[in-house]
């Protein structure tokens, strides 16, 4: 797990920033949803995306679906969102994926994944969490809501690690605040509903002129 820890690690420093797409209801029952998300992916592509999540779901096509976006889109780095239990963690195990996150912090999925190599990035919002995950190996955890957990959350987090710890923020991240979190001590961003239809929006566009 240590290999694929650093290994994000330095992906993210290039782009500190992910897009999370979240599948849209009855996406298996037409086929149209399919086309309009390869078309979304690709569009991010475009303009320079590349970290891109995408929501997990319990449909047995969900899998395919994954292996068929790594492979159309091989410079992006995609993951896994939303491990939430044994059956979201079983499904992601045969698909060699980079990393998967969780909202919350489950020490049972987490010991089962870092058994079979798995990343998935454990959702901290209190300190007990953080201390068992530190305690697992993390080097990278999500404070998840970031937006409601605020900055002096993070600060509380930064003062009681004993090692370097890649913070993630996800939870109600705007494109407009980008620049501000980063410069708070976030390493790396997620943003997801707040940017509507996940098509990069002006202040958005502004910020990956940087990256």
């Amino acid at each position: 797990m240590d290999f694929k820890q650093d290994n994000l690690i330095k992906s993210l420093r290039i782009q500190p920033l992910i897009v999370l797409i979240r599948l849209d209801n009855h996406f298996f029952n037409n086929s149209c949803k399919k086309d309009n998300l390869l078309l979304k992916i690709k569009k991010l592509s475009d303009y320079g995306i590349k970290n891109i999540e995408i929501g997990w779901d319990s449909n047995p096509e969900w899998v395919n679906l994954i292996l068929e976006i790594k492979n159309k889109f091989k410079s992006i780095n995609i993951g896994v969102a939303s491990i939430t239990s044994r059956q979201s963690l079983d499904s992601i195990l045969s698909l060699d994926l980079n990393y998967s996150m969780s909202p919350f912090f489950s020490k049972e999925i987490h010991l089962k994944a870092i058994k079979y190599n798995q990343l998935v990035i454990p959702g901290i919002s209190n300190i007990e969490n953080f201390k068992e995950a530190i305690n697992l190996g993390y080097k990278i955890i999500k404070i998840f809501p970031a937006s409601k957990l605020g900055i002096k959350f993070l600060n509380e987090l930064k003062d009681l690690k004993k090692k370097d710890i890649f913070f993630i923020g996800a939870g109600g991240i705007k494109s407009k605040n980008l620049k501000e979190l980063l410069k708070s001590g976030y390493d790396t961003l997620i943003i997801g509903r707040e940017l509507r239809n996940q098509i990069p929006d002006k202040d958005l566009e502004i910020w990956l002129k940087d990256y």
